[in-house]
């Protein structure tokens, strides 16, 4: 619905699927790293061939972004990001792991195992919990995600992000810091009822943007506020889109 609005407005977008996402392959080194992530959105925006684009990002996706608006801004034209604050909202704070422990219990050796019981009751439960009450991802649209993670090794190649969390300071060299500073027009969208990233810590990006900055809490909605309320989250897009890419055209 949200790419419908954008392309009712005249803009071209294109829903990416990210590394280990099928149908996307597995990297043959596994690196699902902040600067692997970077890479593929910064190798997306040359492939396409205008050296400039909006990026919007949501959970993984808004780290992916992140990252790439802060190694390469000259090449991000606007910043939209949904469900995850800046980095520096989020850096050194161990309370997240409050409202977010999967980070930690995807570390476990059977983790694997854990997701895909019982039919992927696990992914069932993430809908519960961070969605917002009530709401309840279609039917066929799980049916698909669950056939999705059923491929061979999709459930690793997903827990791969979690995984590289963890991985040694080498490889998150060039990553987005809590010291970045974003210069480029940005918006960001926060679940009202998110039960996995509290929307009290998206005031403190602010601080992360010297460029035209807004922050949309989405009423009524969880961690997934383009699935939840996606009129909204169309309007507000379209209208920060208007004000900030079609003024710099």
């Amino acid at each position: 619905e949200v790419q419908r609005a954008l392309s009712a407005a005249g803009y071209h977008s294109y829903a990416i699927h990210m590394r280990g996402y099928p149908p996307t392959t597995a990297p043959a080194d596994g690196d699902y790293s902040p600067i692997a992530l970077q890479g593929d959105v910064l190798a997306l925006i040359d492939a396409l061939g205008d050296g400039r684009a909006v990026l919007v990002g949501h959970d993984w996706g808004a780290t992916a972004v992140y990252n790439a608006a802060a190694h390469a801004p000259e090449k991000v034209s606007a910043l939209v990001t949904l469900a995850i604050p800046a980095p520096n909202a989020l850096a050194g704070d161990p309370t997240l792991l409050l409202s977010a422990p999967h980070f930690l219990y995807y570390q476990f050796p059977w983790a694997e195992w854990m997701v895909a019981r019982n039919d992927f009751a696990h992914i069932d439960g993430i809908y519960e919990s961070w969605a917002a009450p009530g709401y309840v991802l279609p039917v066929d649209d799980m049916k698909d995600l669950k056939a999705t993670l059923a491929q061979e090794g999709v459930v690793g190649q997903v827990l791969g992000y979690y995984w590289a969390i963890f991985s040694s300071e080498e490889d998150q060299k060039g990553a987005a810091t809590a010291q970045t500073i974003f210069p480029m027009p940005s918006l960001l969208m926060a679940g009202e009822l998110d039960g996995a990233v509290g929307a009290d810590r998206f005031e403190v990006s602010k601080e992360a943007f010297s460029g035209a900055y807004q922050l949309h809490v989405v009423k009524g909605a969880g961690h997934f506020p383009q699935l939840e309320k996606p009129e909204d989250v169309s309007s507000q897009l379209v209208e920060f889109l208007n004000r900030y890419v079609m003024v710099a055209k």
